[in-house]
């Protein structure tokens, strides 16, 4: 039996609220809008302003009309539910670097763009829970710590969830489901991060190559979205007001 049916996912739509998607598909639930999160940057703009360390009617850093958040926006929005967000290269994080299927989830970050990783109770259910695809894609253990590496070449920022996620409904199917295996496909798509699926233009074209020559190229494939779209994010950002 397939888990994605029974996993929380919210799918990206005319809007670039990558972050508050990655925060609800790590919870599994619809737990913040961009109001709050907008609230909460609000307020670290204030305890900035209180050290000095903004000035008063400056652009905030923290968040901005056009859906965009901060690590430290997320980083406050998580403490609620006594979770931390703990740099991939930190110290902290050595053991776990050999071990990364040990992790319950991972949020990743380029530019304007976030995007969770996300395991259902066993070491084997990682999903890729990026809200630029059409539904959550099965990982496995072996292509988690590929994605890793290659997104981490690429450039993105990884961040560790650390500690205890609540027990969702998708939690609890993963514990009387078999090990379904590795992914069959990998497959390029239109957004950040890649896709793996049963049907494929791209593998027909790469038949030659083997997994992990394919997953780099579907990674970097899609990079090329990241970029464009990120300069048109940055010139709306200049040109929208801040929220409040």
């Amino acid at each position: 039996m397939d888990l994605i049916p029974d996993i929380y996912f919210e799918k990206q739509q005319q809007d670039n609220l990558c972050a508050q998607h990655a925060l609800n598909v790590l919870l599994q639930g619809n737990y913040f809008t961009a109001v709050d999160l907008a609230e909460i940057g609000q307020g670290l703009d204030a305890a900035e302003q209180a050290v000095g360390g903004r000035k008063r009617g400056s652009e905030s850093q923290n968040y901005d009309d056009s859906g965009y958040f901060s690590i430290q926006v997320l980083q406050k929005a998580l403490e609620i539910w006594n979770l931390e967000l703990i740099p991939w290269k930190s110290k902290e994080m050595e053991q776990a670097r050999k071990e990364p299927n040990q992790q319950n989830a991972y949020i990743c970050n380029l530019r304007n763009h976030w995007f969770t990783l996300r395991k259902f109770s066993q070491s084997y259910r990682w999903y890729n829970l990026d809200s630029m695809q059409e539904k959550p894609t099965y990982l496995g253990e072996n292509y988690l710590s590929m994605m890793l590496n290659q997104i981490e070449a690429e450039g993105y920022s990884i961040f560790v969830v650390k500690g205890k996620l609540n027990d969702s409904v998708a939690d609890r199917k993963a514990r009387s489901l078999p090990n379904p295996g590795k992914p069959e496909k990998i497959v390029a798509f239109s957004g950040q991060g890649y896709s793996l699926s049963s049907s494929s233009t791209l593998l027909d074209q790469q038949q030659d190559d083997d997994e992990e020559t394919m997953l780099a190229k579907a990674i970097a494939a899609s990079m090329e979205t990241v970029t464009q779209k990120n300069d048109m994010d940055e010139i709306r950002r200049k040109r929208l007001a801040r929220f409040g």
